[in-house]
């Protein structure tokens, strides 16, 4: 029997594990599109002096796409590809938490979103720095794309940790060696 909470939480995991793949596709598509148009440039960039080129900014704007190397994205692009498939799977580990009432697989991915927030923080720092130096209108609606991330994925945890608290504590969790450990987070 599935209470609405843990319902909630399975529908937040396979909500993750398919939005991640909707932007694996996204990132792909628009990888192939800008080495097709990198490719179909190539005569033009070769004809170019050197003396006409532009030298790189010190402070690029972040993820400025303008300014970077074809081998940058290329690194951005296996950098995102990796970190989206973890996340693939540290949701499956979430949801199997669930299913198989194994509060200790949840933990996995409360350490994954509490570093997502954590890495949402150091974004909203960095866009408040990049509407000093760069584009402004960018930059704040950096912002506001960040604080939305931070809220969502901080509902995420609530829901996740109210979840893994009730497995925690049902009669016939056996894991108390678990709910020991994380004590210190069940502010008795």
């Amino acid at each position: 029997m599935v209470n609405a909470l843990t319902a909630f939480g399975l529908a937040i995991g396979w909500m993750d594990i398919v939005g991640v793949l909707c932007f694996e596709l996204v990132m792909y598509y628009i990888m192939r599109q800008r080495r097709s148009a990198v490719k179909a440039d190539l005569p033009a960039l070769e004809i170019q002096p050197v003396e006409d080129q532009k030298p790189r900014n010190p402070l690029p704007n972040l993820l400025s796409r303008q300014r970077m190397m074809e081998t940058e994205n290329a690194w951005i692009f296996w950098g995102y590809l990796l970190m989206l498939n973890m996340w693939i799977v540290v949701s499956l580990l979430m949801i199997a938490g669930i299913i198989m009432h194994k509060p200790e697989l949840m933990t996995i991915y409360l350490s994954w979103c509490f570093c997502g927030l954590v890495i949402d923080v150091l974004m909203i720092f960095w866009w408040i720095f990049e509407m000093f130096v760069g584009d402004t209108i960018v930059a704040m609606t950096n912002i506001l794309i960040s604080l939305l991330t931070f809220a969502v994925e901080l509902a995420f945890v609530l829901v996740i940790y109210a979840i893994y608290l009730n497995l925690s504590w049902s009669p016939d969790a056996v894991n108390t060696k678990v709910t020991a450990y994380f004590h210190w987070l069940l502010l008795e």
